[in-house]
């Protein structure tokens, strides 16, 4: 959290020291709507993600005990949590414009998603040959996240079902509209875009709370950002988090189902 906090101060003080960098080149995300009492709002989803949103179960143990009800209910959670976001900037911005919703080039999404799903499986496994995984798990005892040890030993299908919907349908649009449609832009507006962009592709990896996955997550996070700032819509990051969500979740599960 002291890392979070200190990350702006720490860029401004950067920058003092060297003042021109030549990487703040714009980009298709608009800031213009941003203001200071966003940095405020930006700290507060930091706090609420460091302090109540660590997430349930927290050991291998309970993962079990989770319900369908639970899942649910931590699906609603994010929804509405991200619902503040457009409700923060309705009086001052079109939202259509804003997250880029009109977007015209939306056929693209039919060959970026599978690509870049197929990009990070590559990044995956060469993440295993690097031995990041085996240290981790010895080192910190950590494993897979949450979702993914409940569909390898839960035999409840209404529970798989709704995890199954918390990931592939409430996270991607949910973290989506939270990480890139608002962290991003307050971020970039007040420092720039590559620092913004590890801003929040870090943050991303560190609320998952997931130690092995973590570099693959901050790399999603980045890449996420990129794609936003390339297309200046929402609609293709949106398209392959869910994508990448659910081919992982249908691989699980066909494993499973060839192993029965």
């Amino acid at each position: 959290m002291a890392f979070f906090g200190l990350a702006l101060p720490g860029y401004k003080l950067i920058r003092k020291i060297w003042p021109e960098s030549g990487w703040n080149l714009g980009g298709s995300v608009s800031t213009s709507a941003i203001r200071a009492f966003d940095l405020l709002v930006l700290v507060g989803l930091c706090v609420l993600y460091f302090t109540v949103w660590k997430g349930y179960p927290d050991s291998a143990e309970k993962i079990l005990e989770a319900t369908p009800e639970l899942f649910l209910s931590s699906s609603l959670s994010m929804l509405v949590l991200a619902s503040l976001v457009p409700l923060l900037l309705l009086w001052r911005v079109n939202l259509a414009e804003f997250f880029g919703l009109r977007w015209l080039e939306w056929r693209k999404v039919i060959w970026i998603a599978p690509v870049f799903v197929v990009v990070v499986f590559l990044l995956n496994i060469v993440l295993y040959f690097t031995g990041w995984q085996e240290w981790v798990q010895v080192r910190f005892g950590s494993d897979a996240q949450d979702t993914v040890q409940l569909l390898t030993k839960t035999d409840d299908w209404w529970l798989i079902g709704a995890a199954a919907f918390s990931a592939v349908i409430a996270a991607p649009i949910a973290e989506e509209v939270i990480f890139r449609g608002y962290i991003y832009p307050v971020v970039k507006c007040f420092s720039e875009k590559w620092f913004a962009a590890l801003f929040s592709g870090f943050l991303f990896g560190v609320v998952h709370f997931n130690l092995m996955s973590f570099p693959i997550l901050v790399l999603m996070g980045i890449g996420f950002v990129i794609l936003y700032e390339w297309t200046g819509s929402l609609w293709p990051s949106i398209a392959c988090h869910l994508l990448f969500n659910a081919t992982t979740i249908s691989i699980i599960l066909l494993g499973r189902l060839a192993g029965a």
